[in-house]
């Protein structure tokens, strides 16, 4: 059972907990479909048999060893074409809730991976409805790895693997995140998109690195320089700056 009392004025205290589900982000939908929502309701589980990820991905979980959690939040204050910047806000507060809780080697994978020493152990899907012109509402799904210690997926690790010396705590994690998002969408509401921007690019996983990458037409080296407004990646490869979207381009590792 997950059980949370955030310090918050509205993310998370509407709290939804489900022993098992499909999908909390599914679970987040329907309720928006079929009535009115409070703004800020958190959905908990222990168990997802059809969770999602990133490229159409099913998210790798084990019954009651991993945080599961999906948030609706009312984002009519986010532009439509300014959609990244919800997307940035979210990675950073996952972020810093992982490095209040004293986890290092931390970084944000484009477009917003959470990862440790190289390995994922985080993920969030956002899902947006809009509404005419304008933004409605936006289902935040949040994965995180805690006690899990096998993946089929060799990119894949926990916390309790990647930081063992740490008791980590689901509860305290969600309170947290729960915490920081609130935060981090208050400094968005009033348009410091320049902190939330500086606060990614300083935590950007292999920023201004010669790295490799799996694109279309083969392998290429480039360097991330930056994201756009939209949220594709920027690159300098062979002296030209280079825009991708997320199913265009994947990162190698050497290991």
């Amino acid at each position: 059972m997950v059980n949370i009392q955030p310090k918050t004025l509205f993310v998370g205290k509407k709290l939804i907990f489900l022993p098992s589900c499909h999908s909390t982000n599914d679970i987040a939908n329907e309720i928006i479909q079929n009535k009115e929502f409070i703004d800020g309701t958190v959905i908990l589980t222990d168990h997802q048999t059809a969770g999602k990820g990133q490229r159409g991905n099913v998210w790798e979980s084990t019954l009651g060893e991993n945080l599961l959690m999906s948030v609706i939040l009312k984002t009519s204050f986010v532009k439509i074409e300014r959609q990244f910047d919800l997307s940035i806000a979210v990675a950073i507060s996952v972020f810093e809730a992982l490095n209040d809780f004293g986890v290092s080697n931390l970084s944000i994978k484009w477009p917003n991976d959470i990862y440790i020493n190289h390995k994922k152990i985080g993920g969030i899907l956002i899902e947006n409805s809009i509404v005419g012109q304008k933004m409605g509402n936006s289902i935040i799904g949040i994965g995180i790895n805690i006690h899990q210690t096998k993946f089929e997926n060799p990119r894949a690790s926990s916390l309790t693997l990647e930081s063992p010396k740490i008791p980590f705590n689901r509860n305290i994690i969600a309170e947290k995140t729960c915490e920081f998002l609130e935060q981090n969408l208050a400094f968005l509401k009033d348009g410091k998109t320049n902190l939330l921007k500086k606060k990614y690019y300083d935590n950007l996983f292999a920023i201004n690195e010669n790295r490799l990458f799996k694109i279309s037409e083969g392998i290429m080296e480039g360097k991330i320089t930056g994201v756009t407004e939209n949220g594709q990646l920027k690159l300098i490869s062979q002296n030209k700056e280079k825009y991708y979207n997320i199913k265009e381009i994947e990162y190698l590792f050497n290991d």
